[in-house]
């Protein structure tokens, strides 16, 4: 699958996600390939999260959904302000999510992105919320794509 055609999937699964459809569940997920070309180890896929009026925080994990390569980890980075954290999916290719990763930047723009550690293209999918203090309330979210590599 070309780079556009999963840009356009995740710009409009994030668009339908944004605009609330009914029926749409509230755990926004995307995904794509990072380095389709797997000849660029240091490809990083980014994108911005703008969390509504409400949010204590945005919270997200990350998930390799190709085949195991050792050696060839996802990790997922928030940033906001002066303030960012990460988590690694530890086992590549495996179906289990990275740990969970909260970040307190209440609301405004986050920066998400996903990197690896070894040359090879990655399919990887990712969760990402919105939250109130609660824990309980999700709040406005608004994905866009900056940049795949």
């Amino acid at each position: 699958m070309k780079i556009s055609s999963l840009k356009k999937a995740f710009i409009t699964a994030s668009i339908l996600i944004a605009a609330g459809h009914t029926g749409i569940a509230l755990a926004h997920s995307g995904g794509a390939i990072i380095d389709p070309g797997s000849n660029n180890t240091h490809a990083t896929d980014l994108a911005t999260v703008t969390c509504g009026a409400g949010t204590d925080h945005l919270s997200a994990q990350i998930k390799d959904m190709s085949g195991p390569v050792p050696g060839l980890l996802l990790s997922l980075h928030l940033y906001k302000g002066n303030q960012m954290t990460s988590t690694t999916d530890t086992v590549s290719g495996d179906a289990n999510y990275s740990p969970l990763i909260r970040l307190n930047g209440g609301p405004g723009v986050y920066y998400m992105s996903a990197t690896k550690t070894n040359p090879g293209g990655r399919l990887f999918d990712v969760i990402w919320h919105c939250m109130a203090s609660d824990d309980a309330t999700h709040t406005d979210t608004d994905l866009s794509v900056v940049q795949f590599q």
